[in-house]
């Protein structure tokens, strides 16, 4: 039992392991308990009723070490720990000293009789010592009687019941996992669980444990007929029970991976059995005794429990309910299992069947770098392949084909690769960390890299069971049955209109389309009609209305559904817009969706972080219910974005080709030379004359185009950090400014405008450097939000809620706002103090101050006179980022895209 064995066989007590041993103390005791044992029989020798005190508790303990033997090596989960012939050993030879024990001490010792009938003759020799001892002996015996004999019936029900007892103390459950049905499952064991432990169990276990200690004592009493009333109680009751407790088990996977009962349900069920047929034997007296059985067999059918109740919505069509019982991101299922929602968006943890065939798959967080997915049936989560992802977690696409889809990677400019993982894997990395000497990512074998690209990468699905990918300047959208080894990228590029590339789109099957075109835009296509702009158009403050636009709505999620609706969520309440083109919010209020998505059942599944724990609702039949929803109400003249203005100017709009990014040709203090490049970029005109995008030197504070294809910034001189150098880049040469004031170590600069030669630059505390034929410094008091110079030399500002326009001597003119809701600049016939200054400002073609409000290009003439240059049926685009204009022609920023918008002259 003590020689040392191999450490990759078997269960040893005696070797060199990193997994724990619990039952090794006990079984490495046991032979000094027997030792012990021995010596104390043999010091007690002359006091018999001693000794068989010894000898009957001495019986008790070593069961009882036995067992703790026993148990402390079989809930360990490794198979080799039940069956080691170290083990088996230890057992077999703790119960035979328990069993010789128990034999000694109950034993009666034969005498003979004191006065037989024909007595001896005696001898004339005197007694010795010994003939004397063995005599006081017999009289001893005969003087102080020992305990009476019990019957085996009741002996055997007293082990029975001490053993039941035993029992909740191992294994009732046992979860059969991928590891442990791989090639290292004997070491790596079983994941299993206690009768204590169960927390849906514990009435059944209290029940069981009392009936248990019942019987027990009730075998030493001399009343034959209440101990076999007990015991057919606690047999019947133990019986039944966990007969009807693992009936009530889950299904295995065809893998077989599932649940099992374990060693304590048999050892119960078998115990129960005996102990039934214990209070049933002798046939007499049947009637209380099959009282107590029929009482036992209705509490086995009613107390136990395989599992926890499980969840169950209150579902009505049309309002939103709980998809997953989730609580702060955490599912825990019936049987006990928790699975973590690991991923930023909860709707990339929970994915389906691409085919269409009924199944649900979850992606739950087990550690800082890795994850597991779970096949997820009737409330059941049962774990199939452990994924080590690093510390961005993948998002679940579905299950086709036993394989798995994953978009691993992607986060910031980090690589991102579409994979398939086979369900038969027990493990598999997909960090995306190395790649083979072929310039390939390493993965385990068997993984397939359907394909890759360069971060950012995201993804959705849609209603048809395509999946999206967007990230950088492009935007794939993929047929489920595409996704396959050998696909190119290139043949699911999508670009349905400017902004769409690099951004969210998402198809119903009636080829309704809708997709992002910038940080606030989002636009709808449908079939036979023209694109609407459904997002960032309407003034602020605007509350929800039957016309999208007109709503000042803020989306973070959308998805088309199979019927055409378009569903949209963020921070405002959920809501759809139905093919009439009405607006209507969902009747149960549901705000700060995170994620959308249209299933082909025509539900919708929102991802939501209430109170920052991630929750999954659904929508069931969302897509038929939808048209029923009370429409929202009529915008108010303010917001109404259905009849936008006209201008005095057409336009003719047209897509850039992709804008190159460059460096600039000279350093950051405008010398020849390479500056560091930073995130910031600026469209610009290079030496030749092409359109670029400049990276701004890492080092400018802030940098404005002058409007005519050059660029402007502002940086802190080598020699001298605390006076500042303007730098104005223009057809590749650099001219260079320089700041006599000093300014202070917090004044880096707040925003910038330019206009050809002339800079103005905010430096904080109302103090404004301008640059041009002289270097100097303005102060102006107010919270500045919007700056533009003018090529006169005057300098707009919007200040707080007002557009005020500022000389170069310092005279300050308003020329309209003072409404943080007011109307739109564009707005006819309301004076200036009610219209709000919101929008892009930017000094026009003409010199003037000009305004892009995200539909309409508008020009300040003077306080209070506007004019209307250009609305969207003159070609603006709508709810674009930014305004950069060059020449004649002003650049939009679409998303990825660049539209030009020339005058038609």
């Amino acid at each position: 039992m003590l020689l040392p064995g191999s450490p990759s066989t078997g269960c040893y007590l005696w070797r060199a392991t990193t997994q724990p041993v619990s039952g090794r103390g006990p079984a490495l005791a046991l032979p000094l308990a027997m030792l012990v044992v021995v010596l104390a029989d043999r010091l007690w020798a002359d006091k018999i009723a001693v000794r068989r005190q010894v000898r009957g508790w001495a019986s008790v303990g070593l069961t009882a070490l036995t067992a703790v033997v026993w148990t402390g090596l079989v809930v360990q989960g490794r198979s080799g720990c039940a069956t080691s012939p170290a083990v088996i050993g230890a057992v077999v030879c703790g119960v035979l000293a328990a069993t010789v024990c128990a034999h000694w001490a109950t034993r009666g010792v034969p005498v003979d009789e004191l006065l037989p009938e024909r007595p001896e003759k005696s001898s004339d020799q005197p007694l010795n010592q010994s003939e004397l001892r063995a005599t006081f002996v017999q009289l001893c015996d005969f003087v102080t009687p020992g305990p009476p004999r019990r019957s085996v019936a009741a002996v055997l029900t007293a082990a029975a019941s001490a053993l039941l007892l035993l029992s909740t103390l191992l294994p009732w459950r046992e979860l059969v996992d991928p590891v442990a049905l791989g090639p290292a499952g004997a070491e790596a064991g079983l994941l299993r669980s206690q009768l204590w432990e169960l927390p849906y169990a514990l009435t059944w276990a209290v029940l069981v444990a009392v009936l248990a200690a019942g019987t027990l004592a009730l075998s030493v009493t001399d009343l034959p007929l209440v101990r076999r009333t007990a015991a057919t109680a606690t047999g019947a009751l133990t019986v039944v029970g966990t007969l009807h407790s693992l009936v009530q088990l889950p299904p295995r996977l065809p893998d077989g991976v599932g649940y099992q009962p374990g060693i304590g349900a048999w050892l119960a069920l078998l115990l129960g059995v005996l102990l039934l047929v214990l209070g049933l034997l002798p046939l007499r007296q049947l009637a209380a005794v099959a009282a107590a059985a029929v009482l036992g067999l209705v509490g086995g059918l009613l107390v136990p429990q395989a599992a926890a109740a499980a969840y169950e919505p209150e579902v009505a069509a049309g309002s939103p309910h709980r998809l997953l019982n989730l609580n702060g991101g955490q599912l825990e299922d019936p049987m006990g299992m928790r699975v973590a929602i690991g991923t930023s968006d909860p709707l990339d943890s929970i994915a389906g069947n691409l085919d269409g065939t009924p199944g649900e798959w979850l992606l739950g967080r087990t550690g800082s770098e890795g994850s597991t997915v779970f096949a997820y049936a009737d409330g059941v989560a049962l774990p199939q392949v452990a994924l080590s992802h690093g510390s961005t977690p993948p998002a679940l696409l579905g299950v086709a084909d036993h394989r798995m889809l994953l978009l691993a990677g992607g986060a910031g400019n980090r690589p991102w690769a579409v994979l398939a993982v086979p369900l038969n894997l027990v493990s598999a990395d997909i960090s995306l960390s190395h790649r083979d000497p072929d310039g390939r990512y390493y993965v385990t074998p068997g993984v397939e890299v359907l394909a890759s690209g360069t971060g950012p990468a995201l993804t959705h699905r849609n209603a048809d069971r395509s999946v999206v990918i967007w990230g950088g300047t492009s935007t794939w959208e993929i047929p489920a049955a595409e996704l396959r080894p050998g696909m190119k990228l290139d043949d699911f590029l999508v670009n349905p209109g400017p902004g769409a590339p690099g951004n969210s789109v998402s198809t119903g099957p009636d080829g309704t389309v809708a997709w992002r075109t910038s940080q606030t835009g989002l636009a709808l296509h449908r079939p036979g009609s023209g694109v609407a702009q459904l997002a960032g158009v309407a003034p602020a403050g605007c509350p929800l209305s039957r016309d999208a636009a007109s709503s000042s709505l803020t989306v973070e999620a959308f998805a088309v559904d199979v019927r055409g609706n378009l569903w949209l969520g963020g921070s405002a309440p959920t809501a759809v817009v139905t093919p009439d083109g009405v607006l209507r919010p969902l009747p149960s209020r549901v705000a700060g969706v995170d994620s959308i998505e249209a299933r082909p059942d025509g539900s919708v599944v929102l991802g939501v972080s209430p109170g920052g724990g991630d929750q999954v609702l659904v929508v069931p039949d969302a897509a038929a219910s939808a048209a029923s929803y009370p429409a929202a109400g009529e915008p108010s003249a303010r917001c109404d974005r259905r009849k936008p203005a006209g201008g005095s100017t057409s336009y003719r709009m047209s897509v850039v080709s992709p804008v190159p990014l460059v460096d600039p040709p000279v350093d950051v203090e405008g010398q020849a030379g390479k500056a560091v490049p930073g995130t910031g970029s600026q469209l610009a005109l290079d030496a030749g004359g092409r359109l670029v995008r400049m990276r701004v030197p890492n080092a400018a504070h802030v940098w404005a185009p002058d409007g005519q294809g050059g660029v402007w910034w502002t940086v802190a001189g080598r020699a001298k950090p605390s006076y500042q150098l303007a730098v104005h880049l223009k057809s590749g040469k650099a001219t260079v400014l320089r700041d006599p004031l000093p300014t202070a170590p917090d004044q880096r600069g707040e925003s910038a405008a330019a206009a050809g030669d002339l800079l103005v630059n905010a430096i904080g505390g109302g103090q404004y450097n301008f640059y041009g034929p002289t270097v100097k410094r303005l102060q102006v008091n107010g919270k500045l939000r919007a700056l533009a110079q003018l090529p006169s030399g005057a300098i707009a500002m919007v200040l707080g809620e007002r557009l005020i326009q500022v000389e170069p001597d310092g005279r300050e003119t308003v020329l309209l706002g003072g409404s943080s809701t007011g109307w739109p600049v564009s707005a006819a016939g309301v004076p200036a103090a009610e219209r709000t200054t919101d929008g892009t400002w930017f000094t026009g073609p003409d010199g003037r101050p000009w305004v892009y409000d995200g539909t309409h290009l508008t020009r300040v003439d003077g306080p209070g006179r506007v004019t209307v240059i250009a609305g969207p049926a003159d070609g603006v685009p709508q709810a674009a980022d930014d305004v950069t204009p060059i020449g004649t022609s002003l650049y939009f920023a679409l998303g990825h895209d660049t539209v030009r918008l020339e005058p038609i002259r």
